[in-house]
């Protein structure tokens, strides 16, 4: 099984993006991870949302691969986990017949109703509200979290 994250456009803070690069270099013991970089559409006046949402949703669906792949969005409209749950998720996905994990961080406008309804599995984070690139961080940290669960090791206390 493989790891592709795709965010939808680029890291504005360099030190979020480091902590980033941390946690996919420590998932590559694992398993393969990818980041992937779609371009954010520039947020237009209110009323003009769902236009953006559809292109970034398109540009997302052309990197999507094969029919055993599962596609994760989080969403705030998403069910909540914790990290054991997640972990338990990830092991099933790993154990299956699964060749890909697509999980989609959308920009600061969301995901496209397209891609929720497409997802495997909708998650949220949390009910508060965060920046996308903090969003980013949390769910690189919390996929080691869960390889680190599923394998025993100590990182998970």
């Amino acid at each position: 099984m493989q790891i592709h994250l795709v965010f939808v456009g680029k890291t504005v803070f360099p030190d979020v993006e480091t902590g980033i690069e941390r946690y996919v270099s420590r998932l590559n013991h694992y398993l393969p991870t990818r980041i992937h970089y779609v371009k954010a559409e520039k947020i237009p006046p209110r009323g003009m949302e769902s236009a953006v949402l559809e292109k970034e949703c398109e540009r997302i669906l052309k990197l999507i691969g094969g029919k055993s792949d599962q596609l994760i969005v989080w969403d705030r409209t998403g069910k909540h986990l914790d990290s054991l749950e997640f972990a338990r998720v990830l092991e099933r996905l790993s154990n299956g017949s699964t060749g890909a994990v697509w999980m989609i961080i959308g920009g600061p406008l969301g995901i496209s109703r397209e891609l929720r309804d497409r997802a495997n599995l909708v998650l949220a984070l949390s009910e508060m509200t965060f920046p996308h690139d903090l969003a980013r961080l949390i769910v690189a940290e919390q996929l080691y979290r869960a390889f680190t669960i599923i394998r025993g090791e100590p990182y998970h206390k």
